[in-house]
């Protein structure tokens, strides 16, 4: 199981079409669903009214997933469970998530965790703000496209702080400012630095040489 996280707009999506195609393993989307872009939309509209019942369903939607992968033998997340607090913490902060609500939250995010078997690998991608505004403005997901750019920096200091604590598994930093995912004379060096991280368990960064 191989999980990728990062920034709103960074390219997990593109980067696990490319370990589905290259690795020959079934990538499981975070939005491949119709109920999840609709609860997305409302979410975006209206984020005291949606913000609790969008995690728990995003909560539970991970939890399924990481049991199929584990069924099945193998797989890629687009998100996975152990960042998903994340956005939770920043709701809360917001006010979005009253106590009771992100105490219920997280109970059941903990109580997850401990049926969770730990993933192969991390790959976290990381790129600036400005980049990540580019590419959901580019891609156009309906409600997505008026987050704020303070929403964006806070999810992306929240995220470096996570990955730096992150322990659960092996874990690889990509810079895809510097090695964006969809241009093809990157694939073969980013191929080979995921090849190196699962087969020496490394815990590090890796930026183009």
């Amino acid at each position: 199981m191989i999980i990728i996280e990062g920034q709103i707009g960074v390219g997990k999506t593109t980067a696990g079409e490319l370990l589905e195609r290259e690795f020959d393993i079934r990538l499981y989307r975070e939005l491949q669903h119709s109920e999840t872009h609709s609860l997305l939309n409302r979410f975006y509209a209206d984020q005291p009214r949606w913000a609790f019942t969008l995690q728990i369903h995003f909560l539970n939607e991970r939890f399924r997933m990481i049991k199929e992968i584990r069924r099945d033998g193998g797989g890629a997340l687009d998100r996975s469970i152990y960042g998903d607090r994340i956005f939770a913490d920043v709701l809360h902060e917001d006010g979005a998530m009253s106590d009771e609500e992100y105490a219920t939250y997280e109970t059941l995010f903990l109580n997850m965790l401990e049926h969770v078997q730990p993933p192969d690998l991390l790959i976290y991608l990381d790129c600036t703000v400005e980049t990540a505004m580019e590419r959901i403005k580019k891609r156009n997901r309906g409600l997505e496209s008026g987050i704020p750019r303070d929403y964006l920096d806070r999810l992306n200091r929240r995220y470096l702080a996570w990955y730096e604590g992150y322990d659960y598994s092996p874990k690889l930093l990509l810079d895809t400012d510097a090695l964006p995912m969809n241009v093809p004379e990157n694939v073969p060096h980013v191929l080979e630095m995921i090849r190196g991280a699962l087969s020496a368990g490394r815990y590090g960064d890796a930026v183009p040489s």
